[in-house]
């Protein structure tokens, strides 16, 4: 009877003080706010979405991140990121050749040319796993907007300056012991396009690898 009284004790005891530990634990991973930078680089745009080619991008964003849920094992966050420079590297149109049947415009590209950009991505997600670890890889996706000083990814009649951006990401951040700063690498197939307001909307994708560094408080 005491030993089935001392487990029971021992076992409501455990319950008790689990819940407690299991938030004690998530709280100490690390603060809920993130504060960071990073830069990406494209060397080539392939055709996954978009149908141009020949292009190549870099990216400088300020980051900012809010833990919305974590447990001993996850964390799951909302992102926004401002991007002051996005410089575009793209052919110019010298001549449009028309013709028919059916009706067909090809676009003749001279020399490649830099265009300036800037955006913003106010939405995003981002899941990090392995909790527990230094090490934790992620996944992510953001979504946004960006205008330009020349129309992307064409310069031509249908070209857009202000476009619509988006992409999905992978990768891993190394956190120091305290969890109060971490260096991230990955990638992410990154997408701009019109979203069809014009007749003309080839899109762009890119191939970008990006690092940062995150601070959290």
């Amino acid at each position: 009877m005491r030993a089935s009284t001392f487990a029971v004790i021992v076992l409501l005891t455990f319950l008790a003080a689990a819940p407690a530990a299991h938030c004690q634990i998530a709280e100490n991973y690390q603060p809920k706010n993130e504060f960071g930078v990073w830069a990406g680089y494209s060397p080539d745009s392939p055709h996954v979405i978009g149908t141009t080619s020949h292009r190549q991008l870099g990216l400088l964003a300020i980051h900012y991140g809010r833990t919305l849920w974590e447990n001993h094992f996850a964390s799951f966050q909302y992102t926004i990121d401002v991007l002051p420079v996005e410089l575009i590297l793209q052919p110019k149109i010298t001549s449009a050749i028309f013709t028919t049947p059916p009706p067909r415009t090809t676009f003749v590209e001279g020399p490649r040319e830099y265009v300036y950009a800037g955006g913003i991505n106010p939405l995003g997600l981002k899941l990090n796993i392995l909790r527990p670890r230094r090490l934790q890889p992620f996944i992510a996706s953001t979504a946004g907007f960006v205008a330009s000083e020349t129309r992307v990814p064409i310069d031509a009649p249908g070209g857009t300056l202000f476009n619509f951006a988006f992409d999905f990401q992978g990768g891993f951040q190394y956190y120091n012991p305290s969890r109060t700063h971490a260096w991230m690498l990955g990638y992410k197939l990154h997408h701009i396009s019109n979203a069809g307001r014009t007749n003309l909307n080839p899109g762009m994708d890119s191939n970008v690898i990006f690092v940062g560094y995150s601070f959290y408080r």
